[in-house]
């Protein structure tokens, strides 16, 4: 457990935001290999390793703009809902939790949600794959609810205000740099995690460091023994 950034801590915690992808569903492997392919159809010149430093905690609109403005790719709404088709039907077959997610969820006294950037049809194709779903009933937010997504704060200060709680008072738990980027903006507190199957390397350790993560630990077990210091 690394404990990055020291500063005054709320004495208490009103509510735990998730991320999803790579924080409750172990997918960004799976959506990474499926948007990397869409990008090299439509005449993209980008490797996977980019493709994960470029858009990974990103919404699909930002992905879209940007691959546009830098190398004139256009990814179009059919090519987009055919990527989603295939994806889901990896997630159905392959796609897992998170390790440890399961009981960490069932182990919280404290409200809790969900904020992604996904669309809310893959934030429930995800979650319905892997058994999630029961547990967010409506308590799932998506960057299509707002108009600036990750880094930008706006989903996270959305979700909080939904949940009826102050900011201040809000833990994140994120994988990619944007989620930290936006959480920290939103003047939250924030987990970096490298317990999905995406996040191993060291390299990535120190994107999220380097994001502003207040913590960067490897599983749900230390998660638990920050909450505890929070409680």
């Amino acid at each position: 457990m690394l404990n990055v950034i020291e500063e005054a801590l709320p004495k208490m915690l009103d509510l735990i935001i998730f991320d999803c992808d790579g924080v409750l569903v172990d997918s960004e492997i799976l959506s990474i290999e499926v948007l990397h392919d869409l990008i090299l159809k439509q005449g993209g010149n980008l490797t996977k390793e980019d493709v994960i430093q470029q858009f990974q905690g990103r919404s699909m609109k930002s992905a879209r703009d940007e691959l546009f403005a830098s190398q004139g790719v256009e990814l179009t709404d059919a090519s987009i809902v055919e990527m989603n088709e295939y994806l889901f039907a990896r997630f159905q077959q392959e796609l897992q939790p998170v390790l440890g997610v399961t009981a960490f969820i069932e182990s919280l006294n404290l409200p809790y949600c969900v904020a992604s950037s996904s669309h809310p049809e893959r934030i429930d194709a995800s979650l319905t794959a892997t058994n999630l779903r029961h547990y967010f009933s409506d308590k799932i937010f998506s960057s299509t609810m707002v108009v600036r997504g990750k880094p930008a704060p706006d989903l996270f200060l959305f979700a909080a205000e939904k949940m009826a709680f102050p900011a201040e008072r809000v833990l994140v738990i994120e994988d990619s740099p944007a989620g930290v980027q936006a959480a920290r903006s939103a003047g939250m507190l924030c987990i970096g995690i490298t317990a999905g199957s995406h996040a191993k390397h060291p390299d990535h350790r120190q994107r999220l460091i380097d994001a502003g993560a207040n913590w960067v630990v490897e599983s749900y077990d230390e998660v638990s023994k920050i909450i505890l210091t929070l409680s």
